[in-house]
């Protein structure tokens, strides 16, 4: 099994629930205990099934995550200058929140300094941007070490 095939994140959340087993050794097992496969074909077709539903989730979660490359790349090859610094200009503006509210205000209060309040919607759509950009690019280092490049 391949290291991207342990990230993937059917396999992650299977293993999470079910332990070594996966999704199609869970269920079985859950299907044997409550009687509903009782005999030898009935267990052999339903790992079938389910081997087969695990292949289609980690086939959709592949082509999100190969869409989500692929238009990173094309960000990064543009020639406007907003669509490939977008998400660094993200990254720029959640840390001077962060430095202005948490670290100079509390000794430029008295100065005038004043906090910036941004809503709750706001700082969780900035979170999942971040999350989500250093996670793809976490995910492709790990993929180029694998392949023995560099990033």
């Amino acid at each position: 099994m391949s290291l991207l095939s342990n990230l993937n994140p059917v396999s992650a959340i299977s293993k999470a629930i079910f332990g070594d087993k996966g999704l199609t050794g869970g269920v079985m097992n859950v299907l044997e205990d409550t009687g509903i496969v009782k005999t030898p074909e009935e267990k052999q077709k339903a790992q079938e099934a389910l081997y087969n539903f695990e292949l289609q989730m980690r086939d959709k979660d592949n082509d999100v995550i190969k869409a989500v490359n692929d238009t990173m790349q094309t960000e990064a090859k543009s020639e406007h200058w907003l669509q490939w610094s977008w998400r660094p200009l993200v990254g720029i503006t959640f840390s001077a929140v962060i430095i202005n509210n948490y670290i100079l205000l509390p000794y430029f209060a008295k100065a005038g300094l004043q906090a910036i309040q941004i809503p709750s919607e706001m700082w969780n759509a900035m979170l999942v941007v971040l999350g989500v950009a250093a996670g793809t690019r976490g995910w492709e280092k790990i993929v180029n070490a694998q392949q023995g490049g560099k990033s």
